[in-house]
């Protein structure tokens, strides 16, 4: 079978996982570092097309503002990079840590004089010199890590369906309580979009763990039923659902205003856009630009091939999940990467899907390329654990650290003749 043809690539799909012969190991490990860089480059340019407008338009520094959003990404991106070093033992002695600090962040959002409420959204807290927080986002990052060590630790409660309370009783610990308060806590502050990413992240680890089909066929009824509840108790979504099930009918200066504004960004761009900065819709017809909507305004200023390439890329952060929960011999990695490619990736599908009318407005951002500090650190946290994850792929440290003495054996000989020649 010659490697590279369609019938070699269909026996790795459906063959046996674990590494094969002839594979690179640190394939995954570097085209995720790319498709990561690509995907923030994006987004900084366009979160500041859209910023430079709407800096001028209130009378503000526009170079000052972005300058805000530059520290949440050079801290993001030192942040993945420290995290993509850690050892296994080390993400799974701090999955719980971290879910806790994001859990009691969480609770500062209902204290008065420290929690924001932002359009019926009570889930940013203040931070000095002029900052907010989403503990929300962080809630998502340690959800992942923490089913992810409840997996590798806790093998047996995952496996088989659950048949008795003896063994209901440990299941509903482990897992039910840090999702049934991660989800509890972001409701109760109005967020119903990410608390539906929480539960698609939930689901996405409790799948590749081997939870029984039962659990998902009977917790996902409750969901959807609680969800058309919720639903419909509060006016403002029941609202939304109705524009989005009848646009036409719909007040073209209500609720059908933005999805309509982003359909009209994404026909502007056509096939190659109208250039970067060349937005229309920015200048005050389409709000929320730089964010929720902000995969509107590549369509517009970088077209249909802009929309196309984000797309690949997020594509491609599927595959390089995907390659680590095949190769990978580590529960823990396989569940962990599980949960993380059905948040990130699943949430930009989410998010695509909103632009351009395939579900209802959620308010969820697109990940590594809307606006938003707190979203953009938790995203590049949770790329890091999946660069630490590919670094243990199966003959990937080794690799990696011949790679990186290669590189310092160049130096070290470059470097003196540079001197020498001086």
């Amino acid at each position: 079978m010659r490697p590279g043809s369609p019938a070699a690539w269909w026996h790795r799909v459906s063959g046996p996982d674990g590494p094969v012969r002839g594979e690179s190991p640190v394939v995954t490990y570097y085209v995720l570092l790319v498709a990561t860089f690509m995907l923030l480059f994006i987004g900084l340019m366009m979160v500041y097309s859209v910023q430079s407008v709407s800096s001028a338009a209130s009378g503000t520094n526009s170079l000052v503002a972005y300058a805000k959003y530059l520290v949440f990404a050079v801290v993001g991106v030192v942040g993945m990079l420290t995290v993509s070093r850690a050892r296994m033992s080390t993400l799974k002695k701090g999955a719980w840590w971290v879910m806790a600090l994001a859990l009691i962040l969480q609770c500062l959002v209902f204290v008065p004089g420290v929690g924001i409420d932002i359009m019926g959204n009570s889930n940013w807290i203040k931070l000095p010199g002029g900052f907010t927080l989403q503990p929300s986002e962080f809630i998502k990052l340690g959800l992942c890590l923490v089913l992810g060590r409840t997996a590798w630790k806790h093998a047996a409660d995952m496996r088989g369906g659950v048949r008795s309370w003896a063994e209901t009783k440990p299941f509903l610990l482990r897992v039910g309580v840090p999702v049934g308060l991660g989800v509890g806590l972001v409701l109760a502050g109005g967020d119903m979009g990410t608390s539906i990413i929480i539960v698609m992240a939930a689901f996405g680890a409790l799948w590749m763990a081997g939870l029984s089909r039962r659990w998902f066929v009977g917790v996902g009824s409750l969901g959807l039923l609680g969800f058309a509840v919720i639903s419909t108790v509060k006016t403002s979504r029941r609202a939304r659902i109705t524009a989005w099930l009848n646009p036409d009918g719909s007040d073209p200066l209500g609720l059908a205003y933005q999805p309509n504004h982003a359909r009209y960004a994404l026909g502007t761009g056509g096939l190659l856009g109208v250039g970067p900065g060349g937005s229309r819709q920015k200048w005050g017809y389409l709000t929320q630009a730089d964010s929720d909507y902000i995969f509107a305004i590549v369509g517009e200023e970088l077209g249909l091939v802009g929309t196309v390439l984000v797309i690949a890329l997020f594509v491609a952060v599927a595959w390089c999940c995907v390659r680590i929960m095949r190769r990978s011999r580590d529960r823990f990695s396989v569940v962990t990467a599980a949960g993380l490619m059905t948040w990130i990736v699943g949430q930009a599908l989410v998010n695509m899907c909103v632009v351009t009318g395939l579900l209802p407005v959620l308010g969820v951002p697109l990940p590594l390329i809307s606006a938003g500090g707190s979203a953009l650190i938790a995203v590049l946290g949770g790329i890091g654990v999946l660069l630490a994850l590919a670094r243990h792929e199966p003959g990937a440290e080794e690799a990696l650290s011949a790679r990186a003495g290669s590189v310092r054996r160049t130096l070290s000989v470059i470097t003196p003749r540079r001197r020498n020649r001086a």
